[in-house]
């Protein structure tokens, strides 16, 4: 039976990617994508601080934490600052920060493989993602083809078979690996190929994720991609009023889908009208 749903779900998500092709396609055509080969790294970058861990993992012994505070919030603005010129002139004026979040990984955790380790990308087209490692020892990288971008968006047929749970680890040739440690900084396309290395000897990882795309593509195609504030249509990023403020003041936070509740401000597609 858990093989015969992990097969409807496999098609299912390749229904969804077949219908937001065209968008996806149309979308992005004003990107030129020849201008950055998609992936870079910036070692100690910042000074890192504690995280804490959380109470509980996934059965791939990740966690994830969708809330942000002041301190957080402080330095994501402070490195959203320092990259926007290169993301907004890569993605273009539309840019927004779509997703910021939380990420643990602990090996010990794992009790199964995440869909993440084998190589796929994203299936939203172009989306810059950054990665900001608070803990870490390189032993854990994301690994990213450069140049590898899917372009025009097609679907790709690995992905019926990366969902069913069939992985596909083999190294690539040109692959680099952003073996980010504590303080380091990484960025990518994720229309490019890329994979988590969680293989061993993989080692604990606490990242801060921040996700960058075209705030008109990510209202049409979330709920058949992963994006949006916490990957979907209903999901919510929560700030302090710190942190909304240090971020807003970069002028790539969506305020369309924005509201305050309380002493925190709540940051989800839901809002749209």
């Amino acid at each position: 039976m858990k093989n015969l749903r992990k097969v409807a779900f496999s098609l299912k998500n390749w229904l969804y990617k077949k219908q937001i092709t065209s968008t996806i396609r149309r979308m992005d055509e004003k990107v030129d994508h020849t201008q950055w080969p998609g992936a870079e790294f910036h070692p100690d970058y910042f000074k890192p601080f504690s995280l804490g861990y959380p109470e509980k993992y996934s059965p791939q012994g990740v966690a994830r934490s969708n809330d942000i505070d002041s301190e957080v919030g402080e330095l994501a603005a402070k490195i959203t600052t320092d990259f926007k010129e290169k993301i907004v002139g890569f993605l273009g004026e539309d840019t927004r920060l779509d997703d910021i979040y939380l990420f643990w990984y602990d090996p010990d955790k794992r009790e199964e493989w995440s869909l993440s380790n084998s190589w796929h990308d994203d299936n939203v087209g172009h989306r810059i993602k950054i990665y900001v490692c608070f803990e870490g020892n390189g032993n854990t990288p994301t690994v990213v083809i450069p140049n590898s971008y899917n372009k025009p968006y097609t679907p790709r047929k690995s992905e019926i078979a990366r969902f069913v749970g069939k992985r596909d680890i083999e190294n690539a040739e040109n692959q680099v690996k952003l073996a980010y440690k504590s303080g380091d900084i990484a960025m990518f396309d994720t229309a490019c190929l890329h994979r988590g290395l969680y293989e061993e000897p993989a080692g604990l990882r606490a990242v801060l994720v921040m996700e960058y795309i075209d705030r008109k593509k990510a209202n049409i195609i979330a709920g058949k991609s992963p994006c949006g504030p916490a990957m979907s249509r209903t999901g919510k990023v929560t700030f302090s009023q710190e942190a909304y403020d240090a971020l807003n003041e970069t002028g790539l936070i969506d305020n369309a889908i924005i509201k305050k509740n309380g002493d925190r401000y709540e940051y989800s597609l839901a809002f749209l009208g």
